[in-house]
């Protein structure tokens, strides 16, 4: 077998494909790769693909293999796309009219699957939908994402991971990353005149996590608590058990 990467403008394209049977065409070899490999769920639906001039020096074969073969994907409704939009596996595949969805809940032979929940998850109530609030400024527990600078943090994010260390992935100090505790810990006391120091610091996964961790830490079974009006919607939906 074959371990594929394409080109660095293609990184995230990751393929394993058998090696060419000499009883078949290259056309047939690169169709029934790229098609089982859509079938498999490894080349996921809605994901672009590398051009054909990629894919043919990846393989070895020439453009016109690739073409044909994206052709005849595109015909059989495997692929989409168009000259100059790039070319996608189709969201919706012939296969899917082939075989009748078979119920979630059910085996081969008909019979129910009972899932069995634990006594934790059947104390947990159903989250409130956000999306069923009306749009409104100063919304709860939605930030101005416009204001987001999206390729500012990209490129920081980028520059970082270039530059991991096994250490820095492998950080298992249950606070946080301590360089950016210490970055929170100045910007407190600068921009907000918080004194405190980087041990007080614990970076949370979100909102949710650091009311859990806070409410275990200070309340006791019973406690009252009081939260403003209007607030963020999960602690007024979840139930905390201590």
């Amino acid at each position: 077998m074959y371990h594929l990467r394409m080109a660095k403008t293609n990184s995230s394209f990751d393929l394993v494909v058998h090696e060419h049977p000499p009883e078949t065409t290259l056309f047939q070899w690169v169709y029934g790769e790229v098609r089982a490999a859509i079938l498999d769920g490894r080349l996921r639906r809605g994901m672009r693909l590398p051009s054909t001039r990629e894919l043919a020096l990846r393989y070895g074969v020439s453009r016109g293999t690739v073409v044909t073969a994206f052709e005849e994907l595109h015909a059989e409704g495997y692929l989409e796309g168009s000259v100059g939009a790039g070319t996608y596996v189709n969201t919706l595949l012939p296969d899917d009219f082939l075989h009748a969805k078979r119920d979630v809940g059910t085996e081969h032979g008909g019979k129910k699957i009972r899932r069995s929940l634990s006594q934790y998850a059947k104390r947990l109530g159903q989250a409130a939908d956000p999306r069923s609030q009306p749009a409104r400024a100063f919304r709860a527990a939605e930030a101005a994402l416009d204001a987001f600078p999206i390729a500012l943090w990209a490129q920081i994010a980028s520059r970082r991971l270039r530059g991991a260390t096994r250490t820095l992935l492998a950080d298992v100090d249950p606070t946080g990353y301590r360089p950016l505790r210490e970055a929170v810990s100045n910007y407190l006391g600068t921009a907000r005149g918080v004194r405190c120091t980087t041990e007080q610091v614990i970076i949370v996964a979100g909102i949710q996590q650091g009311l859990d961790l806070t409410a275990r830490l200070v309340l006791d079974p019973g406690d009252p608590v009081w939260v403003e009006d209007p607030c963020f919607f999960g602690p007024t939906n979840r139930r905390i058990d201590l």
